[in-house]
Order: structure tokens, then sequence, then C-alpha cells
């Protein structure tokens, strides 16, 4: 060791003991120096989901991913429609389950879609109250006010770098129809306002205060890769809505029902995002224990609100391919409740018979679709093209699929008990009158037919059509005990000759 009398400062430096030191300032000073290059140059994960549509087997799976390979400081958006009213946890806790679930998931924030607004207003506020941010920038209720805690946008910061991330909910219709949604929004007291002047105030308000922006959109592809178009200012959109498998440079949607998830890797140099690259990974990682466990429990508690017997009813016999008295019976409590000249309905509407007791929970297995009554006109010529292809096996046992729908076959037409169909030779009536081929007939059935799915001769636009509140198993569940409901239904309505 260096000592003042021998005055030999080689000493000091060469000695076993300083070397050692030396050696392991040397070490320390490397790694200060890799640790500031890695702050200078990091990596920061962005995981999105959408549309899982209460798949919450799958959103357990894609949370076991992400838990699995996420840093703390990464984040995870899920692009909306998580609480879809087919499904016992989220219609018996008003959502509540969902959203909960998607906080154990590690969700940072979620856009409000369409199947979040079908909550109305009450309930889609209380979501909104549980800690999980809901951003939507144009959801307002039907006075034009914000209301809960729904907020436009919010700020994160991460590694020096100021996000600014935006919610946005459908508005736009497929080819930019606008408007398209409101007419069943507004029956919640809920609506969305045209989003582009909406995202720029957002981005206006938040001038001077953030670095990259991120919208989180449920809006669709077509719409999304317009507003990306229209709002160069947007760095990122996490999209959602059309089920789309996508991503590119600066945009990701994720399938539905949790079929993938949406990876975003984003290169941070000294403050700024310096590079982006997108990519698609297959959800197939085991469920999350977590997010099973507390499945469970909100399942066992929706069970409870909803499982209650209302009533008892006798065997309504139900068959997909040809006239049945349930689809007869529904036909006639459309007819019943609302004015028009004929009521109808497809047998796919439900998934089968029903007898014995009924309850929420019963009706909601029974009829998972969220699908409106609806007024609309129809030429005769058209209702006597939809009857024939009604009385085809082959055309009535396709898939029933369309916006709304949760079955999964299309099935034949009922109707109201004032019509008749001779299926040889080929004749309708309706009150005991001819069908006329060139009248505007007023009928009443649901949104999906009224859209023309499956039965594209219905097609109707919407500004031609007058939607009703509530979804056909509501109006099952009012109806079931109508003795004179019971007494039509059983009337035919199809024969042979």
């Amino acid at each position: 060791m260096y000592s003042p009398q021998t005055n030999d400062i080689r000493q000091f430096y060469y000695t076993p003991y300083r070397m050692e030191m030396l050696c392991h300032f040397a070490k320390q000073y490397v790694k200060m120096g890799a640790d500031a290059g890695r702050m200078d140059k990091v990596e920061l994960t962005i995981y999105q989901t959408n549309d899982i549509h209460s798949d919450f087997e799958k959103l357990a799976k894609a949370a076991a991913y992400i838990k699995r390979t996420r840093n703390a400081k990464d984040l995870y958006f899920d692009c909306g429609d998580l609480c879809d009213l087919k499904d016992l946890t989220v219609q018996g806790t008003a959502g509540k389950g969902a959203i909960s679930l998607l906080k154990q998931a590690g969700a940072t924030a979620m856009a409000v879609g369409n199947n979040e607004i079908d909550l109305e207003k009450d309930g889609l506020l209380e979501c909104s109250m549980l800690g999980l941010p809901m951003l939507s920038c144009n959801v307002v209720d039907c006075e034009g006010n914000p209301f809960g805690a729904i907020a436009g946008s919010m700020v994160i910061k991460r590694m020096g770098v100021r996000f600014l991330v935006i919610g946005v909910s459908p508005y736009y219709g497929a080819g930019c129809c606008p408007d398209f949604y409101n007419p069943f929004f507004k029956m919640g007291n809920i609506m969305t306002v045209e989003p582009i002047a909406r995202i720029r105030k957002e981005l206006e308000k938040n001038k001077g205060n953030y670095d990259f922006c991120i919208l989180v959109s449920h809006s669709g592809l077509g719409i999304e890769e317009m507003l990306l178009k229209e709002i160069p200012e947007i760095d990122l959109c996490l999209g959602g809505h059309s089920h789309s498998v996508f991503c590119g440079k600066n945009y990701v949607q994720s399938g539905k029902s949790g079929a993938y998830i949406g990876v975003v890797h984003l290169t941070i140099e000294g403050g700024k995002v310096m590079g982006m690259t997108t990519e698609l990974v297959e959800n197939n990682a085991t469920q999350d224990e977590g997010v099973q466990k507390l499945w469970a429990d909100w399942k066992r508690t929706a069970e409870e609100l909803l499982g209650e017997t209302m009533y008892t009813v006798e065997a309504m016999a139900w068959d997909a391919k040809k006239e049945n008295f349930l689809t007869n019976f529904i036909a006639d409590a459309l007819y019943e409740e609302y004015p028009c000249d004929l009521a109808f309905i497809n047998a796919g509407i439900v998934e089968g018979g029903i007898e014995g007791a009924v309850s929420k929970k019963r009706l909601l297995e029974l009829s998972p679709s969220k699908l409106n009554p609806t007024r609309f006109p129809v030429k005769g010529s058209a209702l006597k093209e939809a009857i024939l292809h009604s009385l085809d096996g082959e055309f009535v046992s396709q898939s029933g699929h369309g916006s709304g729908v949760r079955g999964k076959i299309l099935g034949t037409l009922g109707f109201s008990h004032n019509v008749k169909i001779q299926q040889s030779p080929f004749a309708v009536w309706v009150d005991d009158k001819p069908l006329e081929d060139e009248r505007s007939y007023d009928c009443v059935a649901d949104d999906a037919l009224q859209r023309g799915t499956g039965y594209l001769e219905l097609a109707v636009p919407d500004e031609q059509a007058e939607f009703y509140r509530g979804f056909i198993r509501d109006l099952l569940e009012r109806t079931l005990q109508n003795q004179k409901l019971w007494e039509t239904a059983g009337r035919r309505r199809v024969y042979e000759t």
C-alpha cells in the first residue's frame, strides 16, 4: 500500500488489493455506461385487444401472454366491445363484471365500443367508475353532455415520452354513413357525435403537453384509415369494431373474440419515439389464473341474479326449417305490440324450444341476439320472394350471421296469424286478401331482417325504419304468459294446397 514514508506512488496502484478495487470501479463504470445507453435507447411495448365480445376465456389467455412478456412500463389498451349482452356475466352485472376482468388482465385503458353503449347511460356510468379508464371523445348523453368518468383522452408518461391517448366510439357506418348508430344508442340516453372535430379538439387541448399521439378506436378499419388520413397528428391507431385482422406501419387491429393480440414495439431514444413496428400474435397461452378466478366469482353472482324463476310455461315447439309454434308466437307478439299490416320473424332468432321454468337466464340462453323490434315498409313482391326462400330447407339452413345476430342458423320465417301461405299453387293472403305485388306493407320484424340479413330482398334503408327499445328476449319476457298469443300461435299459416 501507499506509504508516506516510502513516497512510492506505484505501491498504491499495484498492490493486489488496489488492483481488485480498480477492477471493481471499472466494472461499475462499464455498467453505468451500458445503463446510460439503455436509457438513451429503449423499447416500449404496447399490447392491444379488441372485440372480445365476452369471450372471457380468450381474455384470460391474452392476460397470461401479456403478463408474461410485458415490462412494468409497457401499456395495454383494449379497443372496445368487451361487454356483449349475449353473456350471462355481462347481463347479470350490467357490464361491471366484464370491466373488472379487463382491469384484472392488466389493461391500461379501453375505448368505449357500441356494446358498452348497449349498457345504456346508467350502466355505462357505473362501469366508468370502476377504476379502469374508459375513453371516448365523442360519446355524450342525449343532451350533449359528457357523463361519468368517461374521458376524451389521457396523457401517460413513459421513458421520457408523453403519450396522448384519445378514445373514439362508433359514429359512421359502412361507407362512412353518418350518424349510423344513434337510432339505437339514443334508446339508452346515449349518443355519439362526429369524431373528427372531437379528436382535433383533444389534440388542441393537449397541445404542447404530449410527444406521441395514440388513437384507441372502435370505429372499424375503413373509418380508422380515414381518420389517420384526415388527422396526421395521430402517430398510432389501435382499432376495433370491424373484426379485421390487420397491422400496418402505424395501425393494428386483432380480429374478434381474442383470436390475436396486437403488439406494437416502440424504440425510444433521448425521450423521443424513433422507430415503430407492429405485429399480431396468436392468442393461445394458458389462461391467467387471476382472471379465471374472478370470472368464476362474477358468473356465480350473475346466475344468482338471473336464475330466479319468473313463471313456468307449457312446451313451445321449435323447428328451424318449418313452421313452428314458438316462431309463430314471436311473430304474433310483434303484431300485437306494434301497429302494422303484418309481422314476421326468422326462426333463428331463438336457439330452440322452451318448456317449464322461465328465468332471465333461460331467456338469454334462448335468444342471445341483440336485435330490436323494427317497423319498416316492404313491397308485396319482396315479401313473396322472402316467403319462397323461407320454404326452401337448404336456404334456411344457412348461417344467420349479421350485425347484432348471435344465433347459428337463419331459419324459416314465421308470420303473424293474419297471414296465410299456400305452397302449391303458391299464393299469399293478408287479412284474407291476396298479397299485392306493388303495395307497400307496414311490417314489424327485427333490425337484422330490416337490413336484409339472410333475406336480402327485405332490406330497407335505416331512414325508412322505426326501431323500438329492447331485444326480442325482452318481448318474450313480457308476453309468454299472454293467453291470447298462446291461442293464436297455434293457428297454422302455411298450407300445402
